[in-house]
């Protein structure tokens, strides 16, 4: 059955493991092309702030620091509710994939380099 979840909810949630360990905030979501958007991943950690707002590279590049948002995909999620999104038990949290990065840069950045 499907089951509509709105991004503002989604967004600034919790992200806890199945054991209740908490792991941090939803920053931003990723989802597939329309018309009927699904999430498939979620982004979040500290980093997460400057990838949702398309600085991460402009950063990296600037300061010399090589970060990464975390992700969690949206089928390793067992339930979200109250603010919460809990993982399934033995889901675990990867770096942002060096594609996801890429994509979010402008055309013109990459035929630059």
């Amino acid at each position: 059955m499907k089951h509509t979840i709105y991004i503002e909810d989604l967004v600034g949630s919790k992200i806890v493991t199945a054991e209740g360990k908490h792991l941090g905030h939803v920053v931003d979501i990723q989802f597939t092309d329309g018309p009927e958007y699904q999430v498939t991943t979620l982004v979040f950690g500290e980093p997460a702030w400057l990838y949702r707002y398309d600085v991460l590279e402009a950063f990296t590049r600037t300061f010399g620091i090589y970060l990464k948002p975390h992700t969690v995909p949206w089928d390793s999620v067992e339930r979200f509710e109250d603010f919460v999104v809990t993982l399934k038990p033995g889901a675990t949290p990867q770096p942002m994939s060096e594609q996801a990065i890429e994509r979010q840069r402008p055309a013109s950045a990459k035929a630059a380099n």
